[in-house]
């Protein structure tokens, strides 16, 4: 199921679990209720979450793959889902359990989309590599709001999935 975020992005949600910032690169895994908020451009950010045990984490990633020869960085989309997926396992989460939203990929400078890349761009290379690396596991999307030519803001919270998703 694909969702698009509203222009306005709606009511801000009430924010009754701890809140969180991540930065790109990184990564949180909770097993307590958190609003875990990040901006993306053409980073991707996928959302995990066994709503059954109320555990949930985020991956922000800023290139698809890292080559093999450097250590491993969370900055790249192959080590950032590989990393998310082991350590909500690792906390209890069950990944047949898991459901998955996938966000942003964007182009945001119109150089790029002119440059003969199309849709190649870094935005798209970056959407690819979540999309194939969850489909690869069996981990179904139930949220994707992908592409296009603007940032987007978001609210996660770990246990339910995303309460908020704003164009910027």
């Amino acid at each position: 199921m694909i969702q698009l975020a509203l222009e306005s992005g709606g009511e801000f949600p009430q924010l009754n679990r701890r809140p969180f910032f991540l930065p790109p690169g990184h990564l949180i895994v909770s097993d307590t209720p958190m609003a875990v908020t990040t901006i993306l451009g053409s980073c991707v950010a996928v959302c995990l979450y066994d709503p059954i045990r109320g555990i949930g984490g985020m991956n922000h990633f800023m290139l698809p793959i890292q080559a093999p020869s450097h250590t491993a960085s969370t900055r790249f989309g192959n080590v950032a889902m590989e990393v998310l997926v082991t350590r909500l396992v690792t906390g209890g989460a069950h990944r047949s359990s898991l459901l998955a939203e996938v966000f942003g990929g964007a182009c945001m400078f119109t150089e790029m989309s002119e440059s003969g890349l199309g849709d190649r761009h870094l935005g798209m290379r970056n959407i690819d590599v979540a999309v194939s690396h969850l489909d690869r596991l069996g981990i179904p999307i139930t949220r994707m709001d992908v592409a296009g030519t603007r940032g987007r803001k978001l609210i996660f919270h770990t246990d339910e999935g995303v309460e908020w998703l704003n164009l910027i």
